[in-house]
């Protein structure tokens, strides 16, 4: 031990001792001292002959290939001799909606030597192969997914606390970690398998530790030896891309997977590792580096934030010794980052950032637009903006896609809710809703079929918002929808849905039908909070399903709503009320008498609390004269009490308007609020 410890030692001070690595330049962080940089052209080959046809490509891109394993990331060797594969075990999970299988790949037919353990995840009962993700976890299977059945990783890990990561072994304390309840779900299995995606996902550490020294100890054993002074010295990164490639080995063997349709994923330096795999082979039809800093996706020659220098110095192994010549000498190197990406095309890039200067989001973008002519060469389609995009504003093209957003380093539920949306309409992926009748609503495909005995719609955007968010109709969902705004909304990739219970006021039995289907909606993809709209009694059921389940909603809008039934349909103040309506409702509600209806205390102008406390901002807009649902006593008691609750509020009045029409004359302001609203909450999702 205290040989192999001193061997370790003398093995670091080496490699730290290296000219190129001793003294890295730190980071800049100052746009103004960019220098003048001129990136190698991806259309043309070396000799500097430019490609003037397509049957071209091919060439340049294996010419791109071998600048990158001989110059960055070392060879990747060829596939196995012997891939074998165990099948450890096969399970139901998800209440029978999903199979998870454990898969155990040998390189050996006695079963020695190294291994990768793999996990999938299949939807079950698929009528047709499904596509997939795949990507490598950085602290083993177990994290994904409890079950005490999954083995715990055995290879070598980096010490970290957070994960229970000691001596650089896993430890059961940290099962099901990366998708518990309230966090960010980095394998969001349950989300993949209800979009119709299967997931395959296995430990780097299994394939070949992330360290300097022992990092060709995993399934570096089973390659062809190389001189110890190779410059093209196969590096952690080229092992770990090659693991992906034997993964889509694996899916292709699988016959309910559609092999046609799988991206590739990974964050950090595992977004390097996908990034690599997917440009080398061509099998992956879409590849989605998430947040690949140095190395990856932003361009060297840029010089900010992470350095070639820095980046030898502090990962020596994740590069090849050829590598090394380029530390503080960027404007020499043959090839920048932006040629990595090109190596992809035609196929889908999603490309992602996040504010870390580090990272040099801006150095990424700028590196897709640097690679984006060879799409367009090929007869593809560019990325869908000229300029950086803002925060929260992807950018999601047929072929090619992006988008930045704030917080932390990490794949977190937002990115997947991007990718899914991208993915989808690359794989042509939608939700089969099952209809009994299709029509069409203001030029809108509309589904309709039935949930729970009651009728209900969908009507699907042409291009949904990432996270399929959706606004539901309560009541009167077709009345004035010019003017509530929910023409526009759909517009923007908002799905608009309804189910009709009848003329039942939000009353309990109404508020059951409701929750069966926020079930269904849910169960078929789309998000797990929404917009509801109650339009005049509709404010009944809107506040009803609020208050019940505040933790599904996003934002209310009531137009003229009732929000308590004294007023109407009883009657009893200002308003006209209605006699047939008021005597429905008290049967409905289950009251036994008049007095029993006066004492209830669960009308939308008593249920406040709970939303308030969920923080749901509040949108009414009403008629200054409505002589039928009188302002006074329903949504001018709203907003007082929401106020002083702490709550968010915003009225639109008309003045010399009664209760009809409906909406406004320009219902802008109203979907410019429920639009924020929503990209407040992936705003959330972004933590």
């Amino acid at each position: 031990m205290k040989l192999k410890k001193l061997i370790r030692q003398t093995t670091i001070l080496v490699l730290l001792a290296a000219p190129a690595m001793l003294y890295a330049r730190p980071a800049n962080y100052d746009e103004a001292k960019i220098a003048p940089y001129t990136l190698p052209d991806p259309l043309c080959f070396t000799n500097n002959t430019k490609l003037t046809a397509q049957e071209a490509w091919p060439k340049r891109r294996q010419e791109i290939l071998t600048l990158f394993e001989d110059q960055m990331f070392g060879v990747i060797p060829p596939p196995p001799a012997v891939m074998r594969l165990e099948l450890l075990s096969s399970r139901e999970i998800l209440d029978g909606r999903a199979t998870r299988k454990l898969l155990r790949m040998w390189f050996r037919n006695d079963n020695t030597g190294p291994k990768i353990d793999w996990i999938l995840f299949m939807p079950k009962g698929a009528p047709n192969p499904v596509p997939a993700y795949i990507g490598l976890n950085y602290y083993g299977n177990h994290e994904i997914d409890p079950d005490p059945a999954i083995p715990v990783t055995e290879g070598w890990l980096r010490n970290d606390k957070k994960h229970f990561i000691e001596n650089n072994r896993a430890s059961e304390k940290s099962r099901g970690m990366s998708n518990m309840p309230g966090e960010s779900q980095t394998w969001p299995f349950e989300t993949l398998i209800t979009r119709g995606y299967a997931l395959a996902t296995a430990c780097y550490a299994d394939i070949a530790p992330d360290d300097p020294v022992l990092y060709t100890n995993g399934v570096h054993t089973i390659f062809a030896p190389q001189a110890q002074d190779a410059g093209n010295n196969t590096t952690a990164i080229a092992a770990w891309a090659w693991a992906l490639m034997r993964g889509m080995d694996m899916l292709e063997q699988d016959s309910a997977i559609d092999a046609k349709r799988v991206a590739v994923i990974g964050c950090s330096r595992l977004a390097k590792t996908a990034l690599l795999a997917g440009a080398k082979d061509q099998r992956f039809a879409a590849v989605i580096p998430n947040q690949t800093g140095g190395g990856g996706v932003p361009l060297a020659k840029r010089d900010y934030g992470e350095n070639v220098a820095l980046q030898n110095q502090n990962f020596p192994h994740w590069f090849c010794n050829n590598f090394r010549q380029y530390s503080d000498r960027e404007a020499e190197m043959p090839f920048d980052q932006h040629l990595l990406l090109a190596a992809c095309a035609p196929r889908k890039l999603y490309v992602s950032s996040f504010p870390g200067r580090w990272f040099d989001p801006y150095g990424e973008f700028l590196s897709m637009k640097a690679a984006e002519p060879v799409w367009l060469f090929l007869g593809a389609s560019g990325l869908p903006a000229d300029d950086w995009p803002d925060e929260m504003q992807p950018a999601i093209g047929s072929d090619l896609a992006y988008h930045r957003r704030p917080f932390e380093h990490g794949i977190v539920t937002y990115d997947w809710e991007c990718y899914l949306a991208f993915t989808d309409q690359a794989f042509g992926i939608s939700i089969d809703w099952q209809p009994t009748k299709t029509d069409l609503w203001q030029g809108f495909t509309r589904h309709h079929f039935t949930v729970d005995g009651c009728p209900c719609w969908v009507a699907v955007p042409r291009k949904p918002r990432p996270g399929n968010h959706w606004v539901w109709g309560m009541e009167f969902p077709t009345a004035f929808d010019t003017r509530t705004g929910v023409v526009p909304l759909v517009q923007n990739g908002f799905y608009y849905v309804h189910m009709s219970v009848g003329n039942t006021f939000g009353s309990p039995p109404a508020q059951a039908h409701l929750d069966a289907f926020y079930d269904h909606l849910v169960t078929k993809g789309l998000n797990r909070k929404g917009t509801l709209v109650g339009v005049s009694r509709g404010g009944l059921y809107a506040y009803h399903f609020a208050a019940r389940h505040p933790e599904r909603v996003i934002c209310l809008y009531g137009d003229a709503p009732v929000c308590d039934f004294k007023s109407w349909p009883a009657g009893l103040g200002q308003g006209k009320g209605s006699a047939s309506d008021w005597e429905s409702l008290q049967r409905l509600y289950g009251f036994k008498d008049l007095a029993e209806a006066l004492a209830y205390r669960e009308n939308p102008i008593d249920l406040l609390e709970p939303l308030a406390k969920a923080g749901i901002p509040l949108i009414h807009v009403v008629g200054d004269i409505d002589d039928v649902v009188p302002v006074a006593e329903n949504t001018a008691v709203i907003e007082e009490r929401y106020k002083a609750l702490g709550g968010t509020m915003k009225v639109f009045h008309k003045p010399d308007v009664g209760h009809h029409p409906h909406g406004l004359d320009d219902p802008a302001p109203v979907v410019d609020l429920i639009i924020s609203y929503t990209t407040r909450r992936d705003t959330e999702n972004c933590k």
